[in-house]
């Protein structure tokens, strides 16, 4: 998701990047990043398994955060322990501005012919979406009847009383810049870096009692089936997934003018082992596209890729979400950050 925050071993992580700085994961032909838990899995199985068995190559999985990657990378650029970065955008754009990232080649990425030009265009052009998610509103349908239909009428909703709804708060970073404060300032008229009309909408929004904050996805879900919350903004994929568990009573949609996207993006190190323009382009093969697709319930962005029926229903098309500009929100993040801090307080 979303990333997206994803839910992660903190120990693990630990252990991985340190690995990665003292050169052990370079043991490996190919060094990769993933998220943890079912991510981390599902890439074993859809991607690594069967690329090492095509190719006779070894790969290794560090586990960590995109800022944990890009620190790694920096610290040795000329040889760096990270061959292929899998994460987000804020940390892609990190990685481009420190000049630790190649351009993509579509040369040497020949399955990026069925890629939608908007996923091939992040990070000027040195990142590519593998899949995306996209945030928007899971609700218990058993309390709430009639969901709203577009995010202003969220937000004066839960202004006027009508249900408890969850946010993410201000930590979970790679969703409240953009799902909350961008989304309510662009539905609400606000420009750029000016996010006044939606901080003005949160703190009616904490003022009236109506909503509480999520740090952890998992806390939401808590809050959701305790009853603490009734609506709240999520992402989609995670939602479905909670619901195919056994959160019967967990919906979603996406309020107009339309969810909020996260794609999460692949990136070629800079000075890293060329086998990762092969271990890349394998990303985009169709058929794997279709197992990653399958594992974690996010669309992927080759067109030739299938979907599990009742999976592709739930799906957007990459046309009807809203993209973010990720580079203006990441250059104003800091002064946003301290905003909330100072009017929102949580």
């Amino acid at each position: 998701m979303p990333t997206l925050t994803r839910t992660r071993s903190v120990a693990a992580s630990l252990v991985a990047v340190t690995a990665v700085a003292s050169g052990q994961a370079r043991a490996a032909d190919l060094t990769v990043t993933a998220f943890g838990g079912v991510w981390e899995k599902s890439l074993r199985t859809c991607y690594i398994e069967p690329f090492q068995k095509q190719t006779g190559k070894t790969v290794d999985v560090v586990l960590g955060t995109g800022p944990q990657y890009v620190a790694q990378i920096s610290a040795n650029p000329q040889k760096p322990p990270i061959d292929v970065l899998l994460h987000l955008i804020d940390s892609a754009e990190d990685a481009k501005n420190k000049g630790l990232v190649e351009t993509i080649d579509p040369a040497k990425v020949p399955n990026l012919a069925d890629v939608p030009e908007p996923f091939k265009r992040i990070a000027g052009g040195t990142a590519v979406a593998t899949h995306y998610g996209a945030a928007g509103l899971a609700y218990n349908a058993d309390r709430i009847k009639n969901p709203p239909k577009t995010w202003a009428e969220f937000i004066d909703r839960t202004i006027k009383g009508d249900w408890q709804a969850s946010l993410p708060g201000i930590n979970v970073a790679s969703t409240t810049p953009t799902a909350v404060i961008w989304n309510f300032n662009d539905v609400l008229g606000g420009k750029g870096a000016d996010v006044a009309p939606a901080v003005a909408k949160l703190k009616a929004m904490r003022d009236s009692g109506n909503i509480v904050f999520w740090n952890d996805v998992n806390q939401f879900l808590t809050q959701m089936q305790s009853g603490e919350a009734e609506i709240g903004i999520y992402w989609d994929g995670r939602a479905w997934a909670a619901k195919d568990g056994g959160f019967k009573a967990l919906n979603f949609v996406y309020p107009e003018p339309g969810g909020v996207v996260s794609p999460t993006v692949v990136q070629k190190v800079k000075n890293g082992s060329p086998l990762a323009w092969d271990f890349i382009n394998f990303l985009f093969a169709p058929d794997r596209q279709s197992c990653w697709a399958a594992a974690i319930q996010y669309p992927v962005v080759n067109t030739k890729a299938e979907y599990k029926p009742e999976q592709k229903a739930r799906m957007p098309s990459w046309q009807s979400v809203r993209w973010p500009p990720f580079a203006e929100i990441l250059a104003n993040n800091a002064q946003w950050v301290e905003t909330w801090n100072k009017q929102i307080g949580r």
